[in-house]
């Protein structure tokens, strides 16, 4: 709520739709789909509520839309081919928060939509993967998607507002501003045009009045839009408004410094009886603006009061979120017995005999249900088991290794302050402190890499790139420490030798692969790059003269642990996360890593690449 206020308010309503009073339950709709006595009447069921709505019943959802778009595809209906395809899509998104694979089907349904000819189902479609692209962080990708839906929701005949909504607050939050007040204008006018209802007018008014805030210059346009949207906002009768609606009103009452209507508003909101649930989400946010709204007015008691309903929703919703399937199927399963105990009265032993049938397999698609139930959880434990162990070692091992040259920081400055260091010494303890720091930043470095794989960030961009070159360059950053320890550098690679790969990547490869040959390389050793490729792979090697290792190690060696970190040479120190980086990096471009290696004798890496 506080962070943008309407527009928040907006896209959310947009995406997850709040549940109102008169919405069916997934089992109500399920049924009178099945019901119906003809497929006009099924499709018309099936697609009159959005698949945001039974975001717990995801795998039930999907069944009936594959069965939908049988029955549309049937009577060659191209508009509910697309609502099959799109809710599809939708539900993998919002359900199963499966982001590739909804992707997938948005492409479908764009496909279906441009069949069906329709400017707003292919506006829908746009909107659904610049969201995705949102998630990603994908911004260039997100603005050209989010820009090319509201174009085609521009020549549509019905108002739609909340793709503009959602480009102009990531407008905002980029400091883009000239950009959003251009698309907020763009809203303005697509209401104007298709003389839209007075609640929508009120969002596309008041989000071009947050835009123009930005601009000084334009207080004469902005109070002209501020007048439209209060006198909309005042006309308005609270009986006609939804849930997520009364709340936008209210906002919009609370910014404008109208607390008590603000307080009217949210009040019929967070006072309704949630008898099924459906209203929870809105009465939360309910308790949190009447919190604001409290504390304002230096209300406190009132305000502590309604924030602490808000995190009692909150955590209730939580709670619901993670009962298990296997009871609720139980508590189905005693409902089904229940009728069948009924109706053996009637039937008596033909019925008694379907009856056992039918508790048997229950029982059998209870206990599939559970131990797949089970199954899930334990693979969730174990999953974050090895998170937390990598967490653990992760700090063990920084807090060992940055500890020495923090130290030693500490201590060098204590005796520069105390003047005790001659000329000679200042220089000499300044040349160590900075290898040492230089230690510690690219350790930093390669933990900020890795947090970002383990956090699914590593989104290659591949370009043709000169592999000569980066090792050139790399080598050049690297030549004060090869000098250091007099260890030459064999760039056997040509100007000649390109590759497909992501360039930042690659860079990071190569300055690890580096660190690690002059880490563990003698003085006055030798480390030699190579390049080869065969007809259908290219081959880059790193090799060192230094101190090898035992085959044990080999296998250990792109494991995060202590065990696999340790001293260089020159007592060089590390977390042992750069080989890892870079056999993450390697992998997540399309290759493989090869090590051989020998106690004393030096180690190869072998970077595979297809190409």
């Amino acid at each position: 709520m506080k962070k943008t206020g309407l527009l928040f308010f907006v896209f959310f309503c947009f995406n997850l739709c709040v549940f109102s009073q008169t919405s069916p339950s997934f089992d109500e709709l399920a049924a009178a789909f099945k019901q119906a006595n003809s497929d006009t009447a099924k499709l018309r069921i099936l697609f009159s509520q959005k698949p945001t709505k039974y975001t717990d019943r995801a795998d039930e959802l999907l069944p009936l839309y594959h069965e939908g778009y049988q029955l549309a595809k049937k009577h060659n209906d191209k508009v509910n081919r697309f609502k099959a395809v799109h809710y599809t899509a939708l539900t993998y998104l919002y359900g199963k928060v499966d982001e590739s694979t909804a992707f997938k089907w948005l492409q479908k349904a764009l496909i279906e939509a441009e069949n069906a000819q329709n400017n707003l189902f292919i506006g829908w479609v746009y909107y659904a993967m610049g969201i995705i692209h949102h998630h990603q962080n994908n911004r260039a990708e997100m603005y050209k998607i989010m820009y090319t839906a509201i174009k085609y929701l521009e020549k549509a005949p019905d108002p739609v507002d909340g793709p503009f909504i959602s480009l102009s607050q990531n407008l905002e939050n980029d400091k883009r501003w000239n950009e959003q007040v251009a698309v907020n204008r763009r809203l303005v006018k697509l209401m104007e045009r298709t003389n839209a209802d007075p609640f929508t007018k009120i969002t596309a008014y008041n989000s071009l009045v947050d835009a123009l805030k930005n601009h000084p210059d334009k207080k004469e346009e902005q109070a002209l839009y501020h007048a439209k949207t209060m006198a909309l906002v005042d006309k308005i009768s609270a009986t006609n408004l939804d849930l997520d609606e009364k709340l936008i009103v209210a906002s919009i009452y609370f910014k404008n410094d109208r607390p008590n209507l603000a307080i009217k508003y949210a009040n019929e909101v967070a006072s309704l009886r949630d008898t099924i649930g459906f209203n929870l989400p809105a009465k939360g946010m309910a308790f949190e603006l009447l919190s604001e709204i409290y504390e304002k007015k230096k209300q406190y008691a009132l305000a502590l009061e309604c924030h602490k309903k808000f995190h009692a929703i909150e955590n209730q919703q939580v709670i619901e979120r993670l009962t298990d399937d296997a009871g609720k199927k139980v508590i189905q399963a005693e409902a089904e017995r229940d009728v069948a105990i009924k109706q053996k009265e009637v039937e008596k032993q033909q019925l008694f005999t379907y009856l056992a049938a039918a508790v048997a397999l229950l029982i059998l698609v209870l206990s599939g249900s559970i131990y797949h139930f089970y199954r899930k959880e334990q693979s969730r434990k174990k999953e974050l088991q090895s998170i937390n162990s990598t967490k653990d070692k992760l700090f063990a091992i920084l807090s060992h290794d940055l500890r020495s040259p923090i130290i030693g920081l500490k201590n060098y400055l204590m005796l520069v302050n105390w003047g005790e260091l001659s000329q000679e010494e200042f220089k000499e303890s300044a040349q160590s402190l900075t290898f040492q720091l230089g230690t510690v930043y690219d350790m930093l470095e390669n933990v900020l890499h890795w947090s970002v794989s383990q956090l699914g960030g590593f989104f290659p961009k591949k370009e043709l790139i000169s592999i000569h070159s980066i090792i050139e360059d790399e080598a050049r950053v690297l030549a004060q420490s090869f000098k250091t320890k007099n260890i030459n550098i064999h760039n056997l690679t040509s100007l000649e030798n390109q590759i497909s790969i992501d360039k930042n990547h690659f860079i990071i490869i190569i300055r690890n692969l580096l660190h690690n040959s002059l880490k563990f390389s003698h003085p006055n050793g030798d480390v030699q790059l190579n390049y080869n490729t065969t007809k259908n792979s290219i081959f880059i090697e790193v090799k060192d003269s230094g101190i090898g290792m035992s085959p044990e190690k080999v296998k250990s060696l792109f494991q995060l642990s202590k065990q696999t970190s340790q001293v260089g040479t020159a007592r060089e120190k590390g977390t042992g996360l750069g080989l890892v980086l870079v056999k993450e990096l390697v992998e997540a471009n399309g290759g493989n890593i090869v090590v051989t290696s020998k106690p004393n004798e030096g180690t190869t890496f072998r970077l595979e690449f297809k190409k």
